[in-house]
């Protein structure tokens, strides 16, 4: 149950975090490096194995690049566009897989 909540949390903090300017997405290795790290955005400490899933499902969606560039600074003044909320309800069962698989 923890672990879903996790997952819940996180896909919630793909809301409020994002967009800070230009595009150039991070890549897999840079925003695991972010999560993996214990005062991520998250608020949640990752195995290597979960910050790299988790980046994964983040980097190849449909998220854009200015939303998962403010992910990985940790820029809470974004406001998600329609394509970002959609692109983030897209891959939650990803991101829970990651937590709790």
């Amino acid at each position: 149950m923890k672990k879903s909540l996790t997952a819940v949390a996180i896909v919630a903090a793909l809301s409020l975090s994002a967009c800070g300017g230009g595009g150039d997405r991070p890549s897999k290795d840079e925003l695991s490096k972010e999560l993996a790290k214990k005062d991520n955005v998250f608020s949640t400490k990752f195995t290597k194995k979960q910050a790299d899933c988790i980046a994964e499902a983040i980097v190849d969606s449909k998220l854009s690049d200015k939303a998962v560039k403010a992910l990985k600074e940790q820029d809470n003044k974004f406001k998600p566009t329609k394509a970002d909320e959609k692109a983030r309800d897209a891959i939650a069962s990803d991101v829970e897989k990651c937590v709790t698989g």
